[in-house]
């Protein structure tokens, strides 16, 4: 009689260590993808951050190259002004990087004499 206790405890003790390694192995399996998603966290974090200063440090050689274009702008329409006639000069634009610079020029674009607009005909 003893025989058949031995195997029903056997048994039992192999299901019980069968569900109990599952459930240690799910607990491990969720701390590696924790692991893994906050790697991944601070990987996109670090990208985010290279991706900002990227376009800053572009940003300000723009606005550096913008700044030296304005310059030789400015030289050109002086020079410009002074040897050649008046009325056969076409100022070089000036670049700008503020909105109310660019509303400015604008303006200065609508106040054109009618020689300078070219009328587009949309029918044709």
């Amino acid at each position: 009689m003893e025989w058949p206790l031995v195997v029903a405890t056997f048994v039992l003790g192999i299901v019980l260590g069968y569900v109990i390694r599952t459930i240690f192995a799910k607990n491990h399996e969720s701390n590696d993808k924790d692991e893994a998603l906050e790697q991944t966290r601070l990987e996109l974090s670090q990208h985010k951050q290279e991706v900002t200063d990227h376009f800053e440090d572009h940003y300000q050689q723009l606005a550096e190259l913008t700044e030296q274009l304005n310059k030789v702008n400015k030289k050109w329409n002086e020079a410009a002004n002074t040897l050649a006639p008046k009325n056969s000069v076409k100022p070089l634009a000036t670049l700008t990087s503020d909105k109310a610079e660019h509303a400015k020029q604008q303006d200065q674009a609508n106040e054109l004499d009618s020689q300078d607009v070219i009328i587009v005909n949309p029918n044709n």
